[in-house]
């Protein structure tokens, strides 16, 4: 069996016949100067409209099939089209006669050759933007969507590239998996589609292309791998493994997985593929799909209603983590990020707390709150006078409510010097890795580190000590929980729960069942005192 390999995009394993996807006609028509700006710019401006109403369409349908991750990226191509920077070069091109696709081509251009260029997740933006001018193109060619590009159910997709539009269309069509020749795991493309579950594998590289039409294929996207001509009894035993409902060690001792959700309705994705609660409910993702921060009334139905999905289970919500990436529409983008942007607007933070408790009565599982990017005790001292003031509004009011279990985020180098004094004012403590990786590293957060890195090994172990000190459950809920021999190295420096994507869970659940704890806590040890990333690595090759 000859393998290829790339970059793994979520978890599973798909076996199916290769089929390839035609690259999209992205070529302007040729040279016509001399064009009437005014017509050209008529017909530009009939193009974004159409594209727009496709966009909208296809939005909905992305919300309802797809989910959030998305529903979000199509929205951004809506605004993208009314930038005004876009329709300035635009309108450049057309003062200059240019027909209408050229102008349009060039004003993408520069800004696609820039993304690449920069590297990490801002590359990935570049896929983005030839969406968009594929979009326009055909728009202004009077064509409609892509035709015959949708592969058959059960195919295993191959593709250049891909595209978030693509994406969302392969991830509603029932393919068995994706690799593609260029690409990122950050990319938007390979969000959507490790969002639906669809095991993918990108930046395979030009060896890909030597896969004919038609040939089987099989796909190891935790294993970052293409398997051709796979065996049959290979992918069998990974696909039909079950993962069990309870996970313990050898010991006996309980460990959870968990999922990252942003919805009641991701909630029970999640629990269909076996996830025993929710470890992080994204809060300000309510806010990003409606626009707007949705009234006391309406966050108490959505927090309820992702409590419903787990009587017997454990949620927990996150306080609205607005900045950076998930930007407040018109809230100030200078203001600090987490805990103390909430604390920055009391009235929100407050009523945000009153829905909380009300949910915490109403749902049918048990509601634990956590504060993101906590980087001062005073700010978790704040929090409780709030939630004591939100209390006592809802009993004077005669509300029924119940008081939640407060946790902390632990993401910020702060925190983890924090962690012990943290640690015994909390119920719960949660690792986010993705930040903390990325402070600890003193990267961008287009960055996309390594959580392998000694100093994140290192800074995690800290944290997880002291919240086994204080004797309080602690969760990961970064992505490098999802990767199931990472997933081992934080059992074994003391993480109690593992909250990862929905589509991760079977896996994650099938490594950490039955492990043996005293050799996972020695493998941990060892990678804590480890100099380099490659000896981390090695261990996690390793395993316990």
């Amino acid at each position: 069996m000859t393998d290829l390999d790339g970059v793994g995009v979520g978890t599973g394993t798909a076996t199916g016949p290769a089929v390839w996807l035609a690259g999209p006609d992205e070529t302007p028509d040729a040279d016509a100067p001399g064009r009437d700006p005014d017509v050209e710019r008529d017909r530009f401006e009939s193009a974004r409209a159409r594209t727009v109403e496709e966009l909208g369409e296809e939005r909905d349908r992305a919300a309802e099939a797809v989910g959030k991750a998305a529903e979000d990226v199509l929205a951004t191509h809506e605004t993208f089209l009314f930038d005004p920077a876009f329709e300035e070069r635009v309108e450049d091109g057309l003062a200059d006669g240019d027909p209408a696709e050229r102008a349009v081509a060039r004003a993408l251009e520069d800004w696609i050759e820039a993304f690449e260029e920069t590297g990490g997740k801002t590359a990935a933006r570049a896929d983005d933007l030839r969406d968009l001018r594929g979009r326009l193109l055909r728009a202004l060619r009077g064509e409609s969507r892509r035709s015959g590009e949708d592969p058959p159910e059960d195919a295993v997709a191959l593709a250049e590239r891909l595209d978030p539009g693509r994406a969302v269309r392969l991830a509603t069509a029932g393919v068995s998996g994706v690799a593609t020749v260029a690409g990122s795991r950050t990319g938007h493309a390979a969000i959507i589609l490790r969002s639906r579950g669809v095991p993918t594998v990108v930046g395979v590289g030009d060896a890909l292309k030597t896969v004919d039409q038609g040939a089987r294929v099989g796909l190891n996207a935790a294993a970052d791998r293409v398997a051709l001509d796979p065996r049959a009894d290979d992918d069998a035993s990974a696909t039909e493994a079950v993962a069990p409902d309870a996970v313990r060690a050898a010991s006996g001792t309980p460990l959870a997985v968990t999922a990252n959700v942003g919805s009641a309705r991701e909630a029970a994705a999640a629990r269909e593929r076996g996830a025993d609660g929710v470890g992080l409910f994204r809060s300000e993702f309510l806010a990003l799909r409606s626009d707007g921060v949705p009234d006391e009334d309406d966050q108490t139905e959505a927090y309820a209603a992702a409590l419903d999905r787990f009587p017997d289970g454990e949620v927990a919500i996150r306080t609205f983590d607005f900045g950076g990436d998930k930007p407040l529409p018109g809230a100030d983008e200078t203001a600090p990020r987490g805990v103390a942007r909430s604390l920055a607007a009391p009235d929100r933070h407050r009523e945000q707390l009153r829905a909380l408790c009300r949910a915490a009565a109403r749902g049918a599982g048990d509601l634990t709150v956590v504060l993101p990017h906590v980087t001062r005790i005073e700010e978790v001292t704040a929090v409780r006078n709030h939630l004591d003031a939100a209390t006592d509004e809802l009993a004077i009011a005669d509300v029924p409510h119940e008081r939640p279990a407060l946790g902390a985020m632990v993401e910020t180098p702060a925190a983890v010097e924090l962690a012990s004094e943290l640690a015994s004012r909390v119920a719960s403590v949660s690792l986010g890795t993705n930040d903390l990786s990325r402070h600890v590293l003193g990267t961008t957060r287009d960055a996309d580190p390594s959580v392998a890195e000694p100093a994140v090994v290192r800074a995690i172990e800290r944290a997880v000590d002291a919240a086994t000190d204080a004797r309080i459950p602690v969760r990961c809920c970064g992505e490098a929980a999802a990767d199931p021999e990472f997933a081992a190295l934080l059992v074994g420096l003391g993480v109690t729960e593992l909250s990862v994507a929905p589509d991760a869970v079977p896996a994650v659940k099938r490594r950490l069942d039955g492990i043996d704890l005293p050799a996972a806590a020695a493998l941990a040890e060892r990678a804590a005192a480890a100099s380099t990333k490659s000896e981390v690595d090695s261990l996690l090759t390793e395993g316990p």
